[in-house]
């Protein structure tokens, strides 16, 4: 039986904002292991290595809050006993960004390796978006160093752009190392890269949306539907991800409609019977 274990964002709902009651959850409900991210590293690391400890929690990987923060958080994923620390998305404008921030990517996976972590990196639909005759995605998979840097593959983004994540994973095989268990219910193509910078802020200083954008991030949330609903065979993509060198699968939700704690006892409990 495959471990299953659980990205922490899962969780981020703004009805569950208490770290350790989280972790607490995550492993009554059966979850083998965490990828942690940014509010989570509110509690020191050696208290999380012990909670982790105590819970029987595995700690696969975390995810930087920003590239550059990669650097600042490898102390933290060493101390807690992580192999990988990722980097969850990454904004690219145009093809000249794009090989500059593979560029980076080599650098900081230098880093991470001397410190025993491999750095990964994440997928939403803009990386499947075109970068001269290739995708920004393959373009990425193409100028990293295979020794330093892997691929966190998001399966329902990829299969949202129009992707099969099989075939995906067979075609560079070795390079993804980690999979985001995800649904999507709808193809909706590669989709450009959103600049929230560039919005216009308001009193509390966050973005201010225009209503088409908001409306277009809104449908991204509800594709993300219920375990074994979407478009990927999970079957079948675990088969190919195990004989290509995938090490660790990690279910993620960014949406759910009613309770997100009963949504994540679902997903368990369904993928468990695919993974």
């Amino acid at each position: 039986m495959r471990k299953i274990n659980i990205q922490m964002y899962s969780f981020a709902d703004g009805k569950h904002d208490d770290d350790r009651e989280n972790l607490k959850a995550a492993a009554q409900m059966g979850y083998d292991g965490v990828e942690l991210f940014g509010p989570n590293f509110r509690i020191p690391p050696e208290e999380m290595r012990e909670l982790l400890g105590e819970l029987g929690l595995t700690p696969v990987s975390l995810h930087a809050p920003s590239t550059d923060l990669v650097t600042e958080l490898i102390p933290y994923a060493c101390t807690v006993g992580m192999k990988f620390i990722g980097i969850g998305m990454q904004l690219m404008k145009d093809d000249e960004a794009v090989h500059a921030f593979a560029k980076r990517l080599n650098e900081l996976g230098e880093e991470c390796r001397k410190n025993g972590l491999m750095l990964t990196y994440h997928n939403h639909t803009q990386e499947f978006v075109p970068c001269g005759d290739k995708t920004v995605i393959e373009t990425l998979i193409d100028e990293t160093d295979p020794e330093l840097v892997g691929f966190e593959l998001d399966a329902g983004w990829c299969a949202a752009a129009g992707c099969d994540p099989v075939e995906f994973v067979k075609q560079h095989s070795g390079r993804v190392k980690l999979i985001h268990v995800k649904e999507s219910s709808e193809v909706i193509g590669p989709q450009p890269p959103l600049d929230f910078g560039e919005l216009p802020k308001g009193e509390n200083g966050m973005p201010v949306l225009p209503d088409e954008i908001r409306e277009l991030l809104e449908h991204f949330d509800q594709i993300n539907c219920a375990a074994c609903e979407g478009l990927v065979d999970w079957g079948k993509l675990a088969d190919a991800a195990d004989e290509n060198g995938c090490e660790a699968y990690i279910v993620e939700r960014e949406y759910s409609a009613g309770d997100r704690i009963s949504a994540l006892q679902d997903d368990i409990t369904k993928y468990r019977q695919v993974l």
